[in-house]
This record gives structure tokens, sequence and C-alpha cells, in this order.
């Protein structure tokens, strides 16, 4: 019975085997083809889209119906597709030339996908090598172009130095190459150029001659050649007279430096170093003579100085005595010797409005209405004093016919008026307080008080008259310095010290603390004389460094010398027919001085010789 039990098991097992086998399997595969469906996914995330589609297509020898997997791999065929496309477009742009947008069209390709994706990789490698190749051209093209540039300017170092680079670019270009072997040449043609003309210069003729030689073996075209050749032939040939000539130049320069004409001794002696001759003696006397010019320019300002503190003092004294006219003749002769000095112009003001007062209170003796004003007033006084008031407002006003603003003359007229008709007088009086505030606003207050005072000898009632009046008074003796002894022996102490810092040439120091010493004593009279003449001094000295900067920069002793041989050797390769090299020699300042106009007429004199159409070659 066991046995039959045990045989029908073992039946049952043999069948049931094989079906539990096949379910195992296939759970293994779903599994598989699960995880090859995410694996994928993370590649199509990375832009891998063959990875993705081959691990699908895993997928579907697997389960062949698989819709999602389908799905997927339509959607990465479509991005392949597209990026294919884009990979086409790139290198149309390419064809065409357009090498932005190829490459704008190449970087979105190469940034949607990775570079396992060989079928898009390549070819994207190669379209960027392209774009990289054309570039290198363009920079080639530029590059070499720019070298043109430089050495057709004759700066030869620098186009070395660029078609160097461009080769670079293009290694293997025959065009640097035979660029490289004409810059070369010229740079040794200039060299050698640079190094005759040297030698010229000192006088070294044969040394230069043979330079000159050398340069027509390399270029036998070279156009300063023969003309620097026919140069040396001509100083070689007429040597004896050029040395005669150079010696009257330095013997002219001795006599009229005995004479004190230097500015036209300096010009001999720099003729003399022109053309080398005595030129360290030349120098030297040069050297004396600007020192002299100097000395005496010195003196000269010193002598401006006292001048201008001269009339400064007469200035002060006159204005002090209350002889206004005197004084401003005074401060307006120092003013003309010096036009910016503080002081005087200080004083010309307080002289200014004093005449003012004077001449609003008193018609001048020299005024051809001094009798009849005067014959007026007397009429005027008389009629008032006899109560006849209507007949001496008529005096007054014809005095104001002929000085509308005579105070005098309105004062007695309001006076006449307030007898005859009240309310117009009223209405004087009002203008002159209107025309006291006005004064006021443009801070002249010493003016309205005087104009206050007046309504008020009027009118001694006229309240707002009056509370300006006192109003300005309180102001003005707020604002008033009053010097103390203290302030006194400060002023002097800063006085003492000014004239030590002047007369060690400290002119800034020194003007800074006689200001203080004015500033604390008003009426300190030699402090204001002395800082007067440390501004005028300071001024003159700024100003002739001024001059001497200027002159210096624009033109310095050698420049000019230069000029000047340049010049002279011109004039004697004229004077003796060889207008070509005249010519050479005057082209040569105007590449200094391009304005020098004299140089430009002996140019067009020369060329008239030569035959040349002036106008044309000048245009």
């Amino acid at each position: 019975m066991i046995c039959l039990k045990v045989l029908v098991v073992c039946v049952l097992l043999f069948l049931i085997y094989p079906s539990f086998l096949s379910f195992a399997r296939d759970k293994d595969i779903i599994k598989e083809t699960a995880q090859y469906i995410e694996q994928g996914k993370v590649l199509f995330n990375k832009k891998d889209y063959y990875g993705a589609v081959e691990l699908w297509t895993e997928v579907l020898r697997v389960d062949p119906w698989n819709e999602e997997v389908k799905k997927l791999i339509a959607e990465a065929l479509a991005r392949i597709d597209e990026l294919t496309e884009k990979l086409s477009e790139g290198f149309e742009a390419l064809d065409k030339g357009n090498v932005d947008e190829a490459f704008n069209t190449f970087l979105y390709v190469k940034e949607n996908s990775t570079p396992t994706s060989g079928d898009l990789y390549m070819p994207l490698a190669n379209g960027f090598n392209t774009i990289e190749r054309l570039k290198n051209k363009e920079r080639y093209r530029q590059i070499v172009e720019r070298g043109d540039e430089l050495f057709k300017e004759g700066k030869y170092d620098d186009a070395l130095y660029l078609y160097f680079f461009a080769r670079k670019f293009d290694p293997g270009g025959e065009l640097i190459q035979t660029r490289l072997s004409e810059v070369e040449t010229l740079k040794r043609i200039y060299e050698l150029k640079e190094e005759a003309i040297r030698l010229f210069e000192m006088g070294e003729y044969e040394a230069s001659k043979a330079r000159w030689n050398e340069i027509l073996e390399i270029n036998p075209y070279d156009g300063d050649a023969p003309i620097y050749l026919s140069k040396i032939e001509f100083k070689l040939r007429e040597s004896e007279r050029l040395l005669a000539l150079a010696k009257s130049y330095f013997e002219n320069g001795v006599v009229l430096y005995n004479r004190k004409q230097f500015e036209e001794a300096i010009d001999q002696f720099e003729n003399a170093i022109a053309m080398n001759y005595r030129v360290e003696e030349s120098k030297k006397y040069i050297e004396t003579i600007r020192a002299e010019i100097a000395r005496i320019q010195r003196l000269e300002r010193e002598n401006l100085t006292e001048q201008v503190a001269y009339f400064l003092r007469e200035g002060i004294k006159y204005y002090n005595l209350y002889q206004y006219k005197k004084s401003l003749a005074a401060l307006n002769e120092g003013l003309k010797l010096d036009p910016e000095n503080t002081q005087i112009q200080e004083y010309i003001l307080r002289v200014t409005i004093a005449l003012k007062r004077e001449e609003e209170k008193y018609v001048p003796e020299g005024s051809p209405f001094y009798k009849l004003i005067e014959d007026l007033k007397r009429l005027g006084r008389e009629s008032y004093a006899r109560e006849d008031y209507g007949e001496s407002v008529k005096y007054w006003e014809e005095i104001l016919l002929i000085f509308p603003f005579n105070e005098n003359a309105r004062l007695n007229l309001t006076k006449a008026l307030s007898r005859t008709d009240p309310a117009m007088a009223r209405d004087i009086l009002n203008n002159m307080l209107n025309e006291a505030k006005d004064l006021i606003e443009r801070d002249k207050k010493r003016e309205a008080s005087v104009k206050l005072n007046l309504i008020l000898e009027v009118d001694s009632g006229y309240h707002d008259a009056r509370s300006l009046l006192k109003k300005l008074e309180s102001e003005r003796t707020e604002e008033k310095k009053i010097v103390t002894e203290e302030d006194r022996r400060r002023s002097q102490d800063l006085y003492t010290e000014g004239v030590e810092l002047y007369k060690n040439e400290k002119l800034k120091e020194a003007v800074m603390v006689w200001t203080k010493a004015v500033e604390l004593d008003p009426d300190f009279v030699d402090a204001r004389v002395f800082l007067s003449r440390a501004e005028t001094k300071l001024r003159n000295l700024e100003r002739f460094s001024t001059a001497t900067a200027a002159t210096s920069e624009k033109m310095d002793d050698e420049l000019r010398i230069k000029i000047k041989k340049h010049y002279l050797d011109g004039i004697n390769y004229y004077m003796n027919g060889l207008y070509k090299e005249a010519i050479s020699e005057w082209e040569e300042i105007l590449k200094i001085d391009p304005e020098y106009e004299n140089v430009k007429i002996n140019i067009q004199r020369a060329k008239k010789r030569l035959g040349y159409d002036v106008e044309q070659s000048s245009s």
C-alpha cells in the first residue's frame, strides 16, 4: 500500500515539475526586460539615444508586443532624425560660407547628444574641425594684412613679429616665407641707412659712402642712396669753403656777444654747431649768454615788483589823505604792471566808493556845471529861508535835471515839497526808502545808510527809515573788526616772519603769513605792501617758468640746431644746383616742424628748378 502511494506521488511530481520550471523562467525574463527599459530611459535622459534604442530593441526581441517600448524607441529615433537633420543644415551652412550659423547649429547638436553617439559625433567633430580651419584661415589673412600695413610704414620689427605669429595658422604657407624674406632684406637696408645717415651727420663721409654703396648692392633702385652720395661728394669737394663759412658764424657770434646782442649771438653760435665747428666752445658761449639773459630778466622782474609796491604805497597814502583822485591814479599805474594784484584791487574798490560818495554830495570843481550848480543851490536856500517854498522847489529841480542822483539836491527838494506838497514829499521819501532797501539787498550797506540819514534829515519821525538805519548800525558794529593790542602784536610778528621767508625766496609761504597779518590788522600798510610785492614776484616767476617750459617743450636746443643744420645744408646744396639734395634736407625739417612756412616755400622753389608741376605736387 505504501509503495503504491509513493508511486503516485512520483508520478504527480513528474507531471508538475516542467510547468514549475517554465513559470520561474518567465518571471526572470520579465524582471530583466524591466531593467533594460529603465536603463534605456537613463541613457535617453543623458541624450544617448543610440544606446537607449539598442537596449529597448533587446526588450522587443523577448517581448515583441511591448507597446511602451515601441513608443520609447519611436521618440528616440525622432530625436536622432532631428539631430541628423541639424548636422546636414550645419554642413550646408558651411558650404555657403556661413561659419557662425554652422557653428551654432553644430553646437546645438553637441549639446543634445553624447560622445558615445558615434554616428553623430564623428561628423560633428569634422564640422567643428572645418570651422576651426576656416577661422584660422581668416585669422591668418587678417594678421598678414596688418603685417603688410606695418611693413609699408617701415615698422619692420613689428611686421616680422606678426608674420611669425601668422605662420602658426599656416606653417607651410609660401606667402609668409616670401614676406619674411622681403622684411629681412628691407630691415637690413633700414639698419644700413640709419648707420649711413648717422656717419654722414658726424662728418665721417667716407664711412657713410661705403654704407650707401652697400645699400645699392642690395637694392640698386634705392632712392635715398644716390642723393646722399651726391651730398657726400659735395661735402668733400666744398670742405674748405664750408669750413670758412662755419668759422665766420663762430666769429660773428663772438662779436655779437661782446656787443651784448645776445639773441643774435646765440643764432650765430648755433649755426657754427650745426656745421660741426668748435662745438664745445659755441655751447659754452650759449650757456653764458643764457645765464646773462636770465640775470637781466630777474632784475627786470624785481624792478617790476618794486614799482608795483611803490604805486600801492602811494595809493594808500593818498587814500588816507582823502586825495582820492591821486590815489586812484597811482593804483591804476600799479594795476597796469600787475593786473591780478589783490591789494591794489581792494584799494581801487575803496577809492572808487569814496569818490562816488563825494560826487553824490558835491559837483566837482572841474565840472563845467560847477558854477551854475552852486548858483542854483544858493538861490534854492535863499528862497527856502524867506519861505518861498515853491520857488525853492524850482531851483532844486533844475539841479536834478542836470545831476539826477545828487542827494543834496534831492534832500532840499524834499524839504521844500514838504511845505508845499506833503503828499509828493512823502512819495519821494518812500522811494528813497525803497532804494535803501535795494542797496541793502545788494550788500551796499554804506550807501543805504547815507540814503536813510537823508530821509531822517527831512522827516526825523520817519519810523521805517529810523528802524532800518538802527538795524544797519547794529550789524555794522558786529561786523566791524576791533583790532586789539594782541592782534597788532601778532600781526607784527607775522610781518617779521614773512620778511624772513621773502628773503629766502619762500614766496608762497610769505604770502600766506602776510595775508594773515592783514586779516588781523587791515590798516597795517607795510604788511599790505609786502604782500603785494610777494604776489607780484610770485606771479612773474610762474609766468616766466611757464613761458620757459613752453619754449623748451616746443623746441629744445638740440632740436633747433638739428633744424638749422638741415636748413643751412639745404641752402648750400640749392646754391650749387643740387636741388634734389636741398629738397631732401628741407623735408627733414618738415618732419620735425610741419608748419615751417619758409621751408615749404624753399621746397617749392627747388621743385620748380627741377621742372616739377608744383601745384600738382603740392595737392
